[in-house]
């Protein structure tokens, strides 16, 4: 079987990574509480990075804010164009994360949902990436970022199964392997390896991601904030709350930058 990635599948990756269908609509309504918190004007137009088939942008887009994903997925863009098929308020741009340009900027508002930011793993391209949205937020904008809570991961001197588990998606069965691969104790980061049996139909698709995920907490994200000279760490919030403290997040949280 030849090997390929999960993302090539826009209706199963995100059961895979184990997303709720309530999920997408309670983050969509914390962002915009987030918005309403921190920005003093309304919010009109937005730019989802790393849009994937942007499942919030459709949510928003639909309320008559003004939509623009970027991903670099041409697989996951023409999932989100024929979802959004007849949707004036939602456009999609195929871009590299670490470093892009628009021709047209003048956002109110970026987002970077799924708490994939720490995928960025080189301080050069995290700040060419911070450097590239402010580029097309308008001054006092802001960006929100979530992220995994990082406390509870092992380093690994060898690859090992970390989690096995097995999920359904209208008919389809779906055998999940995941495993922590080494990586230099210097980096920062490690590695996440996604496999998958996906048995369909037709047949049989094995697919195998390797994601590398940087170390990130509150602190190191204001301080790559910092250094961008573009940003400011206006505020972090766990688990979509805006009263639980950091040392009771849960899950994950989420970052507030003001554009300067």
């Amino acid at each position: 079987m030849k090997e390929r990635s999960i993302y090539q599948f826009p209706d199963l990756f995100r059961v895979v990574h184990m997303e709720q269908p309530h999920e997408i609509a309670e983050e969509v309504e914390f962002l915009k509480q987030v918005w309403q918190r921190h920005l003093a004007r309304p919010v009109r137009r937005v730019l989802d990075i790393a849009c994937g088939n942007s499942p919030h942008g459709q949510l928003l887009a639909a309320q008559g804010i003004a939509v623009t994903g970027i991903d670099r997925s041409p697989t996951m863009i023409a999932a989100g164009r024929r979802e959004a098929a007849g949707q004036r308020n939602l456009e999609f741009y195929r871009r590299r994360i670490e470093r892009f340009r628009l021709m047209r900027g003048g956002f109110d508002a970026a987002f970077f949902m799924s708490e994939t930011l720490p995928v960025i793993v080189e301080n050069a391209d995290l700040l060419s990436h911070l450097r590239s949205v402010a580029a097309v937020l308008r001054k006092g904008g802001l960006y929100c970022v979530d992220i995994d809570r990082h406390d509870d991961i092992e380093g690994a001197r060898r690859r090992r199964l970390w989690r096995r588990r097995k999920v359904r998606y209208r008919g389809v069965s779906i055998a999940v392997r995941e495993f922590l691969r080494p990586l230099a104790w210097h980096a920062s980061a490690w590695i996440y390896e996604l496999e998958c049996t996906i048995r369909l139909p037709e047949g049989t698709v094995k697919t195998r991601d390797l994601v590398p995920v940087r170390y990130t907490t509150p602190k190191l994200l204001e301080l790559a904030a910092r250094a961008s000279g573009v940003f400011k760490l206006i505020a972090a919030y766990c688990d979509l709350s805006f009263d639980t403290p950091l040392d009771r997040c849960e899950r994950r949280w989420w970052g507030v930058l003001r554009r300067l």
